[in-house]
């Protein structure tokens, strides 16, 4: 499935979309001050991607085919020691 995308970068907890979307790729920067963690939830508070960051380490990750379905929205309830930009539907 085809569709555009857009870049969401955060630097803390909190919204990234009100609605449905789609999890198409995701790139994590740790800070440099140990290993750290993100969890991505929908609007339902279930975890559908939880990923550790290596201290120091870059990296990132396209989902394959239609990416990773989130009802009801987006939300990073845990964001410690790096940055995430996640590309979704837009």
């Amino acid at each position: 499935m085809k569709s555009d995308v857009k870049a969401v970068r955060k630097t803390s907890t909190g919204s990234v979309f009100g609605g449905r979307t789609r999890l198409r790729g995701i790139i994590l920067a740790s800070d440099g001050t140990g290993a750290g963690t993100v969890i991505l939830q929908d609007g339902n508070s279930v975890t559908q991607f939880q990923v550790d960051v290596p201290n120091g380490d870059v990296f990132a990750y396209n989902l394959a085919e239609d990416g990773i379905v989130f009802d009801g929205g987006m939300t990073i309830s845990t964001l410690t020691k790096a940055t995430v930009t996640v590309i979704i539907d837009k």
